[in-house]
């Protein structure tokens, strides 16, 4: 019934604005360890991390990491709560060095805030048309799902039907999320 996807961000005054999947996996395994490394200044990548039971942590494993391990981050770098690696992020001693990922719901809907900007994944910047579209390679789709003979006037088809109306639909968009269809 929608769309979200793992999104990368770091400073607006980073000159980086896309990398490719290979390069985040490597920043996050410790081989790149530099912006100059992908293009960017002659600075430390600062890079933060969610803990291991988020949602956004299992994204990152599924679509970037795979069975590859993380490099240790410094406990200040995991952030438990998704506010705190924006805000850690955005400011981080005042420099663009930092980098950070969430789901794209919440760094566009619930916490955009100023000094943030999106990072693309080999050049396609997430947004509701690229999510929407499947083009932005991250993405996460989320379903209804009921037993296959649930009654038809069972109050579990019901609320199916009406998520997949074009009301349900308008209410998936209205939450912040992409609509699948």
């Amino acid at each position: 019934i929608g769309r979200d996807a793992l999104v990368f961000f770091t400073n607006e005054s980073n000159p980086v604005t896309s990398q490719t999947t290979k390069q985040y996996r490597d920043i996050y395994t410790g081989r790149i360890t530099n912006w100059k490394q992908v293009g960017g200044d002659d600075v430390e990548i600062v890079a933060y991390q969610r803990p291991e039971e988020s949602g956004s942590q299992a994204l990152m494993r599924k679509f970037v990491m795979g069975d590859r391990e993380m490099a240790p981050a410094p406990s200040e770098r995991i952030t438990a709560d998704m506010g705190e690696i924006v805000e850690g992020v955005s400011s981080y001693a005042n420099t663009a060095n930092a980098l950070g990922y969430s789901v794209y719901y919440y760094l566009a809907n619930m916490y955009a805030i100023e000094g943030i900007r999106m990072l693309e994944v080999a050049d396609v910047l997430p947004s509701h048309e690229t999510i929407g579209a499947g083009e932005y390679p991250f993405v996460n789709d989320f379903f209804v799902i009921i037993r296959a003979g649930e009654p038809a006037d069972s109050p579990a088809r019901r609320v199916m039907e009406w998520l997949l109306s074009p009301d349900g639909t308008q209410a998936v968009a209205d939450a912040g999320y992409v609509p699948a269809r």
